[in-house]
């Protein structure tokens, strides 16, 4: 097809400049004396700043970043890999490694009678011709991805972002670098899906139909696609699903468009049945032969292209391509007219990116010139920025980020990740902690896990499965919010509850009654405390399971008329024990009588509940050796991590260790704390302290399907970091911080022992997997929806940076000891603009100031630090600066 297609003002050179920005970053680091060390993170990524990473490719793994917002999440990989979804609604399916992505774009280049195909992302993999002589830079940002493509005489680029309206952007930028004219071709491929569904029937192209349409009268620009997919509801309602794929070209001085063709049959872009992206005979020819401008129920329907472009010496070209996903029909017929300007897609871009740096700028967190040659500042720094974009993801979740129909959201996970979150968008985390406490049972039983409700008010699917510790969290959470912005005004807030009409099939419904947050959790509370084994030990019992999801067989009853018998979580009544004091503090904060009946209660059950832990959590050997258990069964009928497990031997569990220090029971238990150290040592490994060691052999008695997990990998016996960040946060509370960044170290995914790390190295992944018999050493389950995120991320608030908010003020207290010699924190506490900056020098000992006056510290027995005291009036100055000399 011939264009018409006008030359417009060929754009800013704001995607030319970032491009030209990441080679020379990237070229510099390659040429460093050191190879890039002080950039270098595993997996092939350097750190470009702090907003930036560059990944090269790699074929053990792959980095990845979700862009979107607000439920939407579209999902872009290193490898060049992408998909998105919105709940269950999927714009593009997930392809496995290897398959045919569903998006995808290259450049071709004059070859003899036809072209050489280049792809311009690192899929699909083509014969190494199309690859020696081009270099490849894959940019990873907090806001747009980049995807170059370079060489001596030609430079591509890919960008890709999700805009503020949930459109993704992408722009494919060629620049010719010779001194001589050049022929090329741009082509892009997409295959959306738009269905709610997670994965492809035999049927459903059937359903799809997607038609080239031409360029409307007086745009001068190219033609849009328009997709349709049918989808049926349910038996007796069908609805039309839109997609529209909107195109620009932008031609810079002296560049012509000779031709272009449309495409929306596979078969015709991939060259048959039995060809794919990785064969596609129309890119070796240039052209499509006669395009197919609709299809449907014949073929899989496709949106694809070809630009012929003459570029002179020095020029470029620009194809801008924007997918939107219209409400409806009008709306969708509307949009395929509507013209767009290169122009406006990069200042969306710019819009995002201030936002970013705005929503994020009031946590500021960075350390100077490090000691240790595993914690690089750099390298740490930046990697700070993504961990906050990672615990604001898990914060802000709204389901099925796993693209799987069981992916909703989590109770446990959200509160965890919200008490992070807090620290720096404490109007966001509030409106979701309201949200969560929304899904709880009038008895005070906090939901597993539940998805929001459609548009229309449907209830969406729920997890009532009673792990006994979910509302331990929601009560943690609230605690610590309230520490940090003093905002009581959350507990007079009106929030509903959900009544379980059938517990076997998940079936609940909303009622009308609303209490206030304080409410609420007066009910939590007590449906902890009315869930102890009240006839015997007086702990926490396990009912389905805890924290722990894989150990969920203590719970089980051993009469088969009962569902769940009195086996215990040692975790879970730790947990319940420190629960007791937050709404102890909480009550005596609010200072109203009122609450006195229950302090008075909450003090009696800590009481009983530390009882029943002296008596039964410690176990001893004939040696006189002891440990703290992680649990047992129905009626103490066997010990689950003492002397003589059911498999009979001998095991240490992490999260009942590192929790009795975490709950404050060994403030009332002090020579255990060598009792617990050495257990760490026990647990240590070389990613970590494990979960369990030894890991669990298959079908053990009790404990449920951890041991249908292979040893060393996940809850059996790996490091699963969620519950090794939970310890190295033990570890500083006692006054251990080198054993605490030793283990920080380890867990930290940039330093240099993970070398076969097998997601992204600049967030949290959930474990690393340990066991060389089976070739397993140091690669992870997932990463970014993980709640090691929010852990790791308040051991270095609260320890590292140490600021620690409190009731009744403020503490400042950073660790004795980091590999760093200098530091600087900025964030809020309760409206008080709080700046710390430590540095190193100080032959006398730790020294504070405050707005320039020397201050007295005191001394923390316990941490073996001297540690400063804010109080609320100093607070109300609105801004503090804090000095440390140490």
């Amino acid at each position: 097809m011939s264009s018409s297609a006008y030359v417009g003002e060929y754009p800013s050179d704001t995607l030319r400049e970032k491009t030209d920005w990441i080679i020379q970053s990237a070229r510099a680091i390659d040429m460093a004396q050191d190879g890039g060390a002080d950039h270098r993170m595993p997996g092939g990524v350097y750190v470009l700043d702090n907003e930036h990473v560059l990944a090269t490719p790699r074929d053990n793994g792959d980095s990845r970043y979700p862009y979107g917002s607000d439920g939407f999440n579209f999902w872009v990989y290193a490898s060049g890999y992408m998909h998105s979804n919105e709940g269950l609604y999927s714009h593009f399916l997930r392809a496995s490694n290897g398959q045919e992505s569903n998006i995808a774009f290259f450049a071709g280049l004059p070859d003899g009678d036809g072209f050489l195909p280049v792809p311009l992302l690192s899929v699909p993999k083509l014969p190494e011709q199309a690859n020696t002589r081009f270099e490849r830079y894959t940019v990873l940002s907090n806001s747009a991805a980049y995807f170059i493509t370079d060489s001596d005489d030609l430079r591509f680029v890919v960008r890709v972002f999700v805009n503020a309206s949930k459109e993704i952007c992408f722009s494919i930028q060629a620049s010719n670098l010779s001194g001589e004219d050049r022929s090329i071709y741009l082509s892009s491929y997409f295959n959306p899906f738009l269905r709610h569904q997670v994965f492809e029937g035999n049927e459903d192209p059937w359903f799809k139909e997607i038609q080239a349409m031409d360029p409307a009268r007086g745009s001068g620009g190219l033609g849009s696609f328009l997709v349709r997919v049918n989808e049926d509801v349910d038996r007796t309602k069908s609805v039309s699903n839109w997609g529209v794929f909107r195109r620009s070209i932008s031609l810079g001085a002296g560049s012509v468009l000779s031709r272009h063709e449309a495409t929306t049959a596979r078969m015709q872009y991939v060259g048959g049945a039995r060809s794919s992206l990785h064969t596609a005979t129309s890119l070796s020819r240039g052209t499509f032969g006669r395009p197919q401008r609709v299809c449907t129920f014949v073929d899989s329907a496709i949106a694809g292209d070809m630009l012929h472009i003459d570029i002179p010496a020095g020029g470029d070209a620009r194809l801008d391509i924007v997918f939107s996903h219209p409400g409806d029909t009008a709306q969708a017929r509307q949009l395929v007219h509507e013209p767009f300007k290169p122009s406006e897609i990069d200042k969306q871009l710019s819009e995002l990116e201030n936002h970013d740096r705005d929503r994020h700028s009031t946590l500021s967190l960075s350390v100077g010139q490090t000691d240790s040659r595993y914690i690089r500042g750099r390298v740490f720094n930046a990697f700070i920025e993504h961990l906050k974009r990672q615990v604001e993801f898990c914060a802000l979740i709204k389901g099925y980020v796993q693209v799987s129909p069981n992916s909703l959201i989590g109770i446990r996970d959200v509160c965890q990740a919200i008490e992070s979150l807090a620290a720096w968008q404490p109007q966001a985390a509030r409106a979701k902690l309201i949200e969560a406490f929304g899904f709880t049972e009038p008895s005070g039983r906090c939901f597993r896990q539940y998805s929001l409700p459609s548009k229309n008010g449907q209830i969406g699917s729920v997890d009532l499965r009673p792990f006994i510790d979910q509302g331990s969290w929601v009560i943690s959470c609230t605690s610590n919010y309230l520490k940090l912005t003093g905002k009581y005004g959350l507990l007079t807030e009106k929030v509903g509850y959900y009544k379980i009409l059938d517990e076997a099939t998940s079936q609940v419904e909303q009622v009308k009654e609303q209490d206030t947050v304080l409410n609420h959790l007066f009910k939590i509370m007590q449906y902890l405390l009315d869930h102890r084994d009240h006839g015997h030990t007086g702990c926490v019992r396990a009912l389905y399971g805890d924290w722990n999801d894989a150990m969920d067989g203590l719970g089980v009853s051993m009469d088969p008329s009962q569902t769940y018998g009195t086996g215990v979580s040692v975790m879970a009544t730790l947990h319940v024990l420190q629960n007791c004091q937050e709404m102890i503090d909480l009550l005596q904060a609010l200072g109203d009588d009122r609450y006195a009946k229950y302090v008075r209660a909450y003090r009696a059950a800590a009481e009983s509940i530390r009882e029943g832990l002296r008596k039964y959590a410690v176990v001893s050997d004939d040696k006189g050796h002891a440990r703290i258990l992680h649990g047992w069964g129905d009626r103490r009928s066997y010990l689950v991590g003492g002397f003589n497990d059911p498999d009979g031997v001998a095991r240490d569990g992490l999260t009942s260790n590192a929790f009795w220090i975490l709950s404050g029971m060994l403030e009332h238990t002090p020579d255990m704390e060598w009792l617990i150290l050495d257990a760490f040592d026990r647990l240590d490994d070389k990613y970590g302290l494990k979960t369990f060691s030894p890991s669990f052999p298959p079908n053990v008695r009790g404990v449920g399907r951890i041991g249908k997990l292979p040893p060393g990998t996940a809850e059996n016996g790996a490091a699963y970091i969620h519950a090794t960040a939970f310890a190295i946060m033990a570890l500083f509370q006692m006054g251990q911080p080198k054993r605490a960044w030793d283990q920080l170290v380890k867990i930290l995914p940039f330093t240099d022992i993970h070398e076969n790390l097998s997601h992204s190295p600049f967030v949290m992944p959930n474990s690393y997997g340990h066991n060389p018999a089976k070739n397993i050493d140091g690669q992870n389950m997932n990463d970014w929806q993980t709640g090691s995120s929010n852990v790791v991320l308040k051991a270095l608030l609260r320890f590292v940076f140490g600021i620690e908010p409190v009731f009744g003020g403020l503490w400042i207290q950073p660790a004795g000891w980091a590999p760093f010699k200098d530091f600087n924190a900025r964030a809020t506490v309760r409206g008080c603009d709080i700046h710390v900056i430590c540095e190193t020098d100080a032959p006398r000992g730790r020294r504070f100031t405050v707005n320039g006056q020397t201050v007295d510290a005191v001394y923390d027995l316990r941490m073996q630090i001297d540690k400063l005291w804010i109080t609320p009036q100093q607070m109300a100055e609105k801004r503090l600066e804090i000095r440390i000399t140490d």
